[in-house]
């Protein structure tokens, strides 16, 4: 019995050394794991909202100054026929 127990405190000891030697590394390692943890995490959380959200649905139209077509209930209407995918492409063709 005492045996057993000096050898168990043997490896107890040289198993504190070396994770003292080699910190960092393990710290290293431990950031590594939470980190692919987390990205494994919003991934999968994106994948499920990709699944839940549905596909607009409705008539396209084209973006007068780049050519995007985005659904009529999006887009911003400047005149009888003339649509804008964003507030950004309506200020550039504002502007020129």
């Amino acid at each position: 019995m005492r045996e057993a127990l000096f050898i168990l405190i043997v490896l107890l000891v040289l198993f504190g050394l070396t994770a003292y030697r080699y910190r960092r590394q393990l710290r290293f390692a431990l950031e590594l794991w939470r980190t692919m943890k987390g990205v494994r995490e919003i991934q999968s959380k994106s994948v499920r909202e990709s699944f839940e959200e549905p596909a607009p649905r409705g008539e396209l139209v084209s973006c007068s100054k780049c050519g995007k077509w985005t659904p009529v209930n999006t887009s911003i209407k400047f005149g009888p026929t003339i649509y804008y995918c964003s507030t950004t492409c309506l200020q550039s063709k504002v502007k020129a």
